[in-house]
């Protein structure tokens, strides 16, 4: 065997021998590796289930979370399954399906309960209970609660335990067991402080507080409001801080405490000024400190923030208020006058709730009166409203049997659901081990054939490779067979190739030879040609020389005869020169004055050269200037525009935002309407699927409830739709106003209506007239559309009204008229009855920047614009003004406008 043979076999072992390593690590390691791969697919899994969930998409978010919990029960990784049985029951908590979520959370307590996981089963505890307590059933949440703070003060967490306690806090002031959450929450409110687990000693001193106020215990309220608010008053928000002043200062009306009453009502008042709620208790206030006339004040202020919420509930109860007010100060008639305008409200808009104190205080006055018919009258019409509504004082406790039942259904339903699935997974798994048994012992006995199998296939491979080592042994004889001859025919071959070699040099030995004969011929015959050549060269010569002689004789002869005639020639040369000479000086003459007209033009024509670079200078210069002011007055217009618009924006702000609060307050509470109606046509429907006579008494109750609940929420909601359709209309008139007056400057005209512009320009300003200046209209109902460029009359109309409100008083008029002239010209006048302007001032109202406005009031481009746009109008505009009378600014405009090119290019300038 050769050199070359010996390494590649050995290569040929080595790379089978790494093949076959490489195979069986991959055996061992391919199970971790799939392992690992369904591990990270189930982590995805959960992620887009947060995802869709956070999103809103909670069928896509159940989708995912299935077949994530699937994929972790098939890796047995108990931590991800609990995880998804949380999240699948938080969402279906979130869509209401308290079947499904008990079942969910239910799964995650029995899991923990088996593998003795006190952090899980406290939490599936607390999940649970809020479960139970966002279905009604409060008990059932509460037996949970208290579970979830035992496993948490078990396992020693604290945040834990007191986040389980606040819950159930809440869960008992939801249900009106007061007496029981105020012990809750002072549990917690102890726990917090020694453990300075700040967030929920402000939310324990929160619901201490309002828990106080509802069994009226006004002194113990007031304790903890006031440690709330001082924990608070700092970084609470403003609604916060605004509720609380208002209730801690009813709180102190209640023990006395007057002083302190109108110190927190005023802080309220001052934190939201435009609260109903706020202003009512700042009255109060004030009737506790005997200042009736301040009372008085607050409570109108009171009912015209109502009457702008439209909330005839609010309009009612001020009006009640007052009325209470007024008999306290022994004015009955006021107080009649009041409370007929409550009852007027409470009738048309049914706000029983405020007809109950209406009636009783209109029986006290026909009382006090000594009317008795009446008051009897009133009496019966009071116990009427009070067995309608009940006794709005009296605390009921919101526990509902039916409800209970309902949630202890869930929970047997689902511990027999998830033990059936218990003992479908044990069985499965029973027979997944048989079939696994009975698969190692077929595996046993083919690893027992393959051993047999390996024992064959030893034996052929020995006797194999002593047949191998036989035919080794003989291809080795073989090749030093070959071996051999081959140096025998390399020793034949370099002999040969030797000669071969020493008959190339005798051949070129030869060549060289006859190259050498071949050079001498050569020079031999060039030496003959060179002789002949040097003899004809030697005749020729003699020849040239006779013929040069004989030349030279001729020519003599003819110079001789020639020289007589050149002296003559020469003679009359030497004349003609003198002649030349003197012509040549008159002639420098005439070209050195030339010389000096050209060097003068030379001078000029510089200078002129000059004299137009510094003209095209100048004129690029007043270009530049030109096209620079240009721009600075579309800039001053625009920053005129801007400074108009900031200056309104607030009032728009204003104006928009309250039919936005009544649509948001209406829609919430529609919501929350609708989300009562599904929970009653779910129980309904739940009845109808029902074919067993007790389970449906069993629901009868519930319906029952239900069925109360339905008729007051939809009376309510027919008053919330009313709400809203009023609210979006009146967003509609505010925007449709907005819109037609926020039209873009266009650079072609349009035809406008100057009745609607005044209608657009008028409610932008609407913030800033309104409680000061009564707007009066005279519109030509006859008036056409004009042409004009609408966004800039708008601009002109606004800075006229504006200035026209800045020169009015409290309680002054504007008068706005529009008149068709002619068929030629419309006439536009806006008069006020201000101050007035003296002659100075009137003669400089259209310059650019004068003005009367203080600092930061204005720019003095208003009035400088206006002037300009009308008479890109073709228009005219001036002005009447008388002190102490008032101002009327007067524009005529034609109906028909006609522009040139010029006016168009600056328009396209300004829209840039």
């Amino acid at each position: 065997m050769t050199q070359y043979e010996r390494v590649k076999k050995q290569n040929e072992v080595m790379r089978i021998s790494a093949v076959i390593i490489t195979l069986l690590v991959m055996s061992f390691s391919m199970p971790s590796i799939a392992q690992q791969a369904s591990y990270n697919e189930a982590v995805s899994l959960l992620e887009k289930t947060k995802y869709n969930q956070k999103r809103g998409n909670l069928e896509g978010a159940i989708g995912h979370a299935r077949l994530g919990l699937d994929q972790a029960e098939t890796l047995n990784n108990q931590e991800l399954i609990i995880q998804f049985k949380e999240v699948i029951g938080e969402i279906y908590l979130s869509k209401n399906d308290y079947k499904n979520a008990v079942s969910s959370f239910l799964a995650i307590i029995l899991a923990a309960e088996r593998q003795d996981d006190q952090e899980n089963l406290g939490k599936g505890n607390l999940a649970l209970a809020n479960t139970f307590s966002d279905m009604g059933a409060y008990e059932k949440a509460s037996d949970y609660y208290q579970r979830a703070i035992d496993n948490f003060e078990a396992l020693g967490k604290k945040r834990e335990k007191a986040n389980a306690i606040q819950a159930l806090g809440y869960n008992y002031s939801n249900s009106n067991q007061f007496s029981k959450s105020i012990s809750t929450f002072e549990t917690l409110l102890k726990l917090a402080i020694s453990e300075s687990l700040y967030s929920y000693i402000s939310s324990a001193q929160e619901q201490l507080f309002l828990d106080n106020i509802k069994v009226n215990n006004a002194a113990q309220a007031t304790k903890y409001g006031l440690s709330y608010y001082e924990r608070i008053k700092d970084k609470g928000n403003s609604a916060t801080l605004s509720n609380t002043t208002r209730n801690l200062a009813l709180q102190f009306i209640k023990t006395g405490d007057n002083k302190n009453a109108l110190k927190f009502a005023n802080i309220s008042v001052s934190i939201d000024g435009q609260n109903s709620m706020s202003l009512e208790t700042l009255a109060k206030a004030y009737a506790a400190n005997d200042n009736n006339s301040k009372a008085i004040e607050s409570f109108e202020k009171a009912l015209e923030s109502n009457e702008r919420k439209r909330n005839p509930e609010g309009m009612a109860r001020n009006y009640n208020q007052m009325a209470e007010l007024a008999i306290d100060r022994g004015d009955l008639r006021v107080a009649s006058n009041n409370l007929a305008k409550a009852e007027s409200i409470g009738i048309e808009r049914n706000t029983r709730i405020t007809l109950l104190d209406t009636y009783r205080m209109l029986a006290l006055v026909n009382q006090e009166k000594g009317n008795e018919d009446q008051e009897a009258k009133y009496r019966s019409m009071h116990e009427a409203v009070k067995l309608q509504i009940g006794d709005p004082d009296k605390i009921e406790y919101k526990l509902s049997r039916a409800k209970e039942n309902l949630a202890e259904s869930y929970e047997q339903e689902a511990r027999a659901r998830i033990s059936t699935t218990e003992n479908r997974k044990l069985a499965q798994e029973r027979e997944k081990l048989k079939a696994q048994q009975k698969l190692q012992d077929i595996e046993i006995i083919e690893q027992q054939a393959r051993l047999q199998a390996q024992e064959l296939q030893k034996k052929k491979l020995e006797a194999e490779r002593a047949k191998q080592d036989l035919l080794i042994t003989e291809k080795t004889n073989e090749a030093s067979s070959r071996e051999a001859e081959l140096e025998r025919l390399q020793l034949d071959a370099e002999l040969q190739k030797l000669s071969e070699e020493e008959r190339e040099k005798r051949l070129e030995l030869i060549e060289k030879e006859r190259e050498i004969l071949r050079q001498q011929t050569e020079l031999q015959a060039q030496k003959i040609e060179s002789d002949r050549q040097a003899r004809m060269l030697y005749f020729m010569a003699i020849g040239a020389t006779i013929l040069i002689l004989a030349i030279l004789m001729v020519a003599f002869y003819r110079t001789y005869n020639n020289s007589k005639t050149i002296r003559e020639q020469n003679q009359n040369l030497a004349e003609q020169q003198k002649t030349i000479l003197n012509r040549n000086i008159q002639l420098k003459k005439s070209s050195e004055a030339m010389l000096a007209m050209n060097n003068k033009l030379k001078k000029a024509h510089v200078n002129l050269k000059v004299l137009l670079k510094k003209e095209q200078a100048t004129k690029e210069q007043l270009e530049k200037i030109n096209l620079d002011l240009k721009n600075t007055q579309v800039h001053l217009v625009q920053a005129e525009k801007m400074s108009s618009l900031g200056l309104l924006t607030a009032g728009i702000a204003h104006e928009i935002n309250n039919p936005i609060n009544f649509v948001s307050s209406g829609v919430q509470s529609l919501t929350k309407n609708f989300g009562e109606i599904e929970s009653f046509l779910e129980n309904y429907q739940k009845v109808l699927a029902l074919d067993d006579l007790n389970e449906i008494k069993k629901y009868a109750s519930v319906l029952q409830e239900d069925e109360d609940f339905l008729k007051e929420t939809q009376d309510s909601s027919k008053e919330l739709l009313e709400d809203v359709r009023y609210g979006i209309l009146r967003i509609t008139e505010i925007v449709n106003g907005l819109r037609s007056f926020s039209r873009h400057d266009e650079a072609e005209v349009k035809e406008t209506d100057l009745n609607e512009s005044f209608d657009s320009a008028l409610l932008i300003l609407k913030n800033k007239y309104k409680n000061k200046t009564e707007i009066v209209k005279e519109m030509d109902e006859t008036l056409p559309q004009i042409q004009c460029f609408p966004g800039q009359l708008n601009q002109v109309f606004v800075n006229l009204i504006n200035n026209a409100i800045d020169a009015i008083d409290e309680g002054g008029e504007i008068k706005i008229k529009t008149t068709n002239l002619d068929d030629e010209q419309v006439e536009i006048r806006i008069s006020d009855n201000g101050t007035g302007m003296p002659e100075d001032v009137k003669a400089k109202i259209f310059d650019p920047f004068f003005t009367t406005k203080e600092i930061g009031k204005g720019t003095g481009l208003g009035l400088s614009i206006s002037h300009g746009i009308i008479e890109k109008h073709r228009g005219k505009i001036r002005v009447e003004s008388k002190m102490g009378v008032g101002t009327t600014f007067i524009i005529n405009l034609p109906k028909k406008l006609e522009l040139d090119d010029k006016i168009l290019e600056e328009e396209n300038l300004k829209l840039g």
